[in-house]
């Protein structure tokens, strides 16, 4: 299964490598390029008298990308924030969130001639409130399996970085550092996230591989995805830890778009009942967004 997610994971990066490929270079036009996008999505059911039963919910998530990005003679500087946040409300379950990410990240080229850069990469991921296994855990007691700063996981790496245009980039690094921190005292007093019981951090030493792309794929629709693979040379070298996101994204009008997000993680050093298991995520939503 492990080698199956790895597969398809690389994949479609390999597709995403291909269809970039497709695409004449870029000119850049100016040192600094800012864009980005930012929505609301909303749905809600409302039920009176309704004999086949169900109740009452209201869901919603905002979220903002922006990237800013430098390029004049052989430097070029990516920078990137991404971040989402939604919550879901029952009668029987109340607030609960479904999505959480914060995620900063910024890479320093050289050119070093035929699309190649030498490269350095720092990246930092987390989250902003606690998080249940179940919605109703939190009105029964039951301790949280997440929080702020548990996990955060803060990368650092240097390699080489493949850019024919805008539009993909392939970052490969033999030297990357992984710190996962777990801030919080009950979740490290019980080991979660690979740390040692009691201990609040958790330093691996390996290598990193990164696949993005943005594709257009036809008028007002685009495809955004990002593939890393991380292996530690520090212990277990060959299992890979897999984070796969991927957007599509189809604009409506101006301001109305519709969404279908993924996230597929694989990391042995997260138990799920027991053992590491494949983790995945989907969101569709149709909401109001502003490109800028």
């Amino acid at each position: 299964m492990k080698r199956m997610i790895i597969s398809l994971a690389m994949g479609v990066s390999l597709f995403a490598f291909a269809q970039a490929q497709e695409a004449t270079p870029d000119a850049p036009k100016k040192d600094w390029t800012i864009k980005g996008v930012t929505g609301l999505n909303v749905s809600q059911t409302s039920l009176t008298n309704w004999a086949a039963g169900g109740e009452n919910t209201v869901a919603g998530n905002v979220y903002l990308n922006v990237d800013a990005n430098y390029l004049k003679n052989k430097w070029s500087w990516d920078n990137g924030l991404r971040t989402d946040f939604g919550l879901t409300y029952t009668a029987s379950n109340k607030w609960n969130k479904s999505v959480d990410k914060l995620e900063l990240f910024t890479k320093i080229g050289y050119d070093l001639g035929q699309h190649w850069y030498a490269s350095g990469l720092f990246t930092f991921l987390t989250q902003y409130a606690k998080g249940y296994e179940k919605a109703t855990d939190q009105q029964n007691g039951i301790m949280h399996i997440s929080n702020l700063f548990a996990p955060a996981y803060f990368t650092l790496g240097a390699g080489a970085d493949y850019k024919p245009n805008e539009k993909f980039s392939l970052y490969l690094s033999p030297a990357t550092g992984k710190l996962t921190v777990v801030a919080d005292d009950y979740l490290s007093s019980i080991g979660a996230f690979g740390v040692e019981p009691g201990k609040k951090s958790m330093f691996e030493m390996g290598a990193l591989v990164v696949a993005t792309a943005n594709l257009q794929l036809m008028e007002n629709v685009t495809l955004m995805t990002k593939a890393s693979f991380f292996s530690a040379y520090t212990h277990d070298f060959g299992n890979i830890d897999v984070n796969w996101e991927a957007m599509l994204a189809m604009k409506v009008n101006r301001f109305l778009t519709a969404t279908v997000s993924t996230n597929l993680i694989y990391d042995d050093d997260v138990k799920i009942n027991g053992g590491p298991k494949i983790q995945f995520k989907e969101v569709v939503g149709v909401g109001f967004a502003y490109n800028f």
